[in-house]
């Protein structure tokens, strides 16, 4: 069935929340708000794919799994960082 399995699509009211989220959860350590913005900067002028941004946010959110969450919102369900509930610690 169509739909089937999907997910609603993550609004621009979503992703300004999620920012506002990163960057309170980094408050005491903006370099890695600032990094997290620099992946998405990159990704949006091409200068980086689809799989190289979510690795690199993977790298960057490890340990914050709802973080993690966070961010599968905005990927379709088959890129969805799978393995984000075993990252943390790592």
């Amino acid at each position: 069935m169509a739909g089937e399995g999907s997910k609603s699509k993550a609004t621009i009211d979503d992703a300004y929340a999620y920012l506002r989220t990163v960057k309170s959860t980094f408050r005491n350590d903006g370099d890695k708000y600032e990094d997290f913005i620099a992946i998405m900067n990159n990704f949006k002028a091409r200068k980086i794919d689809r799989n190289a941004c979510i690795e690199e946010v993977k790298d960057l959110l490890k340990g914050h799994r709802d973080l993690i969450s966070g961010f599968n919102a905005f990927l379709p369900k088959c890129l969805e960082i799978a393995d984000w509930y075993n990252l943390e610690g790592r």
